[in-house]
């Protein structure tokens, strides 16, 4: 199976603490003047990992559809004025499900069962597949797995929401629970179960700023809820591309200036040259430190996953010498080192997943 082209980090912002997740917490700690941070890419494996055989699988609804989704409401008279049936909504899931799938090279071939597959069994209960379902869908269909959603419940409430002072709209909060079950036809095969709990809000922005979504009607906002779900649970069948916030270090010195226009131009060799040599001179624990912290993220975008982590537990051990304790940046340097680690162990399921 061949990877699909990495594609090299990107910056999203320059200075400046918005738009982070690993620092979300403790990111508050860094001098904006002395940072700059940076969007990149890496390549992550699927929390599912498929027989070697399996090259072909068959996306499947096997839910009961609700016959009617249980609505509630703060605006309306009587909740019982607006019906909202989710059987097109499974179709959807299913259709957009494979379709996120099959945009991934990983299988040869993915494929939708038309229609819904169970259209008889006690409500609300997903009835899972049997082994000689499975092995029959996987004959007739010319696959070697199943992935199955066995369950698709919405439970849906509507009120107010005011994005601002002067303006309130409508708003929907739809909560999803679920269970797809992955098989395939073996005797002794256990099927991969993964769990849908969720509440999504969905919401239409236009030019002149948020809209009412009293516009769409109940089918085609439950459309976007199961779009929206699509989208977040496909990973867990093949490797995708991640986004993750990374950072490095300036200062004034001639120094580190021209190794900042080096990384800033993404010429991390160069950058990463004149860093270490920056290292080795360095008199002060905070400076090693910072300098660490930068080889480490130039080995990282480097591919070298351990030299990353030995950088990056020096730069930890320096911040050591002379931050307290409980400083945030002290934290935030762990869970720099914590990424490093399951990139470590993720890499090796990704290259097993790969190499299938």
């Amino acid at each position: 199976m061949q990877q699909p082209e990495r594609r090299p980090p990107r910056l999203r912002l320059a200075t400046g603490l918005s738009g982070l997740c690993l620092m979300a917490c403790c990111g508050w700690a860094l001098s904006c003047s002395s940072v700059r941070y940076l969007g990149i890419e890496t390549y992550t494996p699927a929390s599912i990992t498929f027989p070697g055989d399996v090259k072909k699988v068959l996306i499947l609804n096997n839910a009961p559809a609700q016959r009617e989704a249980p609505f509630t409401s703060t605006i309306r008279q009587s909740s019982d004025s607006l019906k909202i049936a989710s059987d097109s909504a499974l179709v959807d899931f299913c259709r957009i499900l494979g379709s996120r799938i099959a945009e991934s090279p990983y299988f040869e071939d993915v494929r939708l069962y038309e229609g819904a597959y169970r259209t008889h069994g006690a409500f609300p209960s997903g009835q899972k597949l049997t082994a000689g379902e499975i092995r029959r869908l996987c004959e007739e269909h010319d696959v070697r797995a199943v992935i199955s959603l066995d369950q698709l419940l919405f439970d849906i409430h509507e009120e107010v929401w005011k994005p601002s002072l002067l303006d309130q709209i409508n708003e929907w909060h739809v909560g999803v629970s679920g269970i797809l079950r992955t098989c395939w036809p073996e005797e002794d095969a256990m099927p991969n179960v993964i769990y849908l709990a969720d509440t999504v809000i969905p919401r239409l922005m236009t030019d002149d700023g948020w809209a009412d979504i009293s516009v769409l009607t109940p089918e085609q906002l439950l459309h976007e809820v199961v779009d929206y779900l699509a989208t977040e649970v496909y990973v867990h069948f093949v490797p995708h591309w991640r986004e993750d916030t990374r950072w490095y270090y300036l200062s004034s010195h001639s120094g580190w200036k021209e190794a900042a226009a080096f990384a800033a131009a993404e010429r991390w060799e160069r950058a990463a040259a004149i860093w270490e040599a920056l290292y080795e001179k360095a008199d002060s624990p905070k400076a090693k430190a910072r300098l660490a912290s930068n080889l480490a993220l130039a080995s990282e975008l480097g591919g070298c996953l351990t030299d990353a982590r030995q950088w990056a537990t020096l730069a930890h051990q320096y911040f050591a010498e002379y931050l307290d304790a409980n400083h945030a940046t002290l934290h935030l340097q762990q869970s720099y080192l914590e990424v490093l680690e399951q990139r470590i162990e993720a890499e090796k399921i990704l290259q097993q997943q790969l190499n299938r």
